[in-house]
């Protein structure tokens, strides 16, 4: 899987692509506290370009949502295939996802369009 970050003052978006596995969340997890130590604590996950997520790995996805929770941010999903929402949502995380995606809801991105969350 490629990580790729597109920044703003406070936030930034983390364009995924690939298939995520065990060693994809250390991954994210290492993008994520290096957004939140330079104070970036809007985040969107845009799993546009995600064709797989590995059902055994996707509860790890809960411990970011706490992460980023525990430093007062706000991360949000985009981009869920319907395929990829239904392994999420298998794996226990409708309660985040539902909590924090929503049609309603973006993030500007210098350089590009708005972002919107999946539903």
């Amino acid at each position: 899987m490629t990580i790729r970050s597109r920044f703003t003052d406070d936030g930034a978006v983390l364009q995924m692509a690939g298939s995520m596995a065990a060693r994809d969340f250390g991954d994210l997890h290492r993008e994520l506290v290096g957004l939140l130590r330079t104070r970036r604590s809007r985040i969107v996950l845009d799993f546009e370009g995600v064709d797989h997520v590995s059902y055994r790995d996707a509860h790890e996805l809960a411990r970011e949502f706490e992460l980023v929770r525990s430093y007062r941010g706000d991360l949000r999903v985009a981009g869920l295939s319907p395929y990829v929402r239904d392994i999420l949502v298998f794996a226990g995380l409708s309660g985040f996802l539902d909590a924090y995606t929503s049609d309603s809801v973006a993030i500007d991105v210098p350089g590009s369009a708005r972002v919107p969350r999946a539903s």
